[in-house]
């Protein structure tokens, strides 16, 4: 209807190529010194040889209405598709890979940015906000048949006797569960120079998430009894922007709630160094302490360190021809 009407068609525009990536997930591969526990494994725990979190991020075309030197900043629109994956890659020579957690969720998020005005006195008086809020639809399974309690036989649903109990299949229990989640993020960039090549950011953001138990794939009661009806948290960041390399830091908190037995909190802290020559990718180390929260071993407590690689790569590239100049009313900002 925006886009039909004439004056939204004056002042939407779309972007195809080159979307604005703001608040989503990122991809890792690393390596922990941390050994791997599953109840019902002959050889656990397990070493860890690597663990991969796989979340490309698809953008449909986005919508942009304003500028950020307006006076109303500019608004996103976005939809992306993000097929996320987590692998883990345990030292076993016939069965190295445990079953990984699908987590394939559709975003659509509204974003506002803006300009701030600047404070005199000050070599680098560059401000401004970005606000962020993201509706996400999405599902979580580990493609598994096996009974979801270790005492149970059969193939899920027909499991005998029916009603199982702790502690759960952790090798072959299906696990499965639909979503959705809300996101709120905020971030304030200050000292901001012309040239955007140095500047601070910091921020933070909250979410809710509800399993739902609504169509294909859905949480049954059993699993609702142990994995919860949900969870919520905060994360707080801070970054510096350097000569065009990032430095950031990130801390968060997420609190499960309405399982049987009652979980305490899982706690992450982050800290990674993003290159300019890097092109998108840097390197982290990461401290996470809690619920494991990889698919059925969500009971096991875990305290991990994490150590590899990080991926921020731009949703499309775009080439520039030689000999055309670029029109400065639709130039990208750095």
């Amino acid at each position: 209807m925006l886009l039909l009407a004439s004056r939204a068609g004056a002042d939407w525009k779309l972007e195809y190529s080159a979307p604005t990536p703001l608040f989503l997930d990122r991809s890792y591969i690393f390596v922990s010194p941390n050994r791997i526990h599953r109840v019902g494994d002959p050889e656990s725990p397990e070493r860890l040889l690597f663990e991969a979190q796989i979340a490309p991020n698809l953008f449909f075309p986005q919508l942009h209405i304003g500028s950020l030197k307006g006076p109303s900043g500019e608004w996103f629109l976005s939809a992306i598709f993000t097929p996320y994956i987590r692998l883990r890659l345990v030292d076993l020579e016939s069965r190295p890979v445990i079953p990984p957690s699908y987590i394939p969720k559709l975003t659509f998020q509204v974003a506002h940015l803006r300009r701030l005005k600047d404070l005199p006195g000050r070599a680098r008086p560059g401000r401004g906000l970005v606000l962020a809020a993201n509706l996400i639809l999405g599902h979580h399974s580990n493609g598994q048949n096996g009974c979801f309690f270790s005492n149970q036989t059969g193939v899920d649903p027909n499991c005998e006797p029916e009603e199982g109990e702790l502690p759960l299949n952790e090798v072959t229990g299906s696990f499965s569960t639909n979503f959705v989640r809300g996101e709120l993020h905020g971030q304030y960039a200050f000292s901001v120079d012309r040239g955007l090549d140095n500047a601070w950011l910091v921020g933070g953001g909250s979410f809710l998430e509800f399993n739902l138990s609504m169509g294909p794939g859905g949480i049954t009661n059993q699993q609702r009894r142990v994995y919860g009806d949900g969870s919520g948290g905060f994360n707080a960041r801070a970054e510096r922007i350097w000569r065009q390399h990032r430095f950031r830091g990130e801390a968060s908190l997420s609190v499960p709630f309405g399982e049987t037995p009652h979980q305490r909190a899982s706690v992450s802290v982050e800290v990674a160094a993003h290159p300019y020559w890097g092109a998108g990718f840097g390197v982290f180390a990461r401290f996470f302490h809690g619920q494991d929260y990889y698919n059925i071993l969500f009971l096991e407590k875990v305290s991990l360190w994490q150590f590899g690689l990080v991926f921020e790569v731009s949703p499309a590239a775009r080439l520039r021809l030689e000999g055309v100049d670029e029109n400065c009313e639709y130039a990208e900002p750095r």
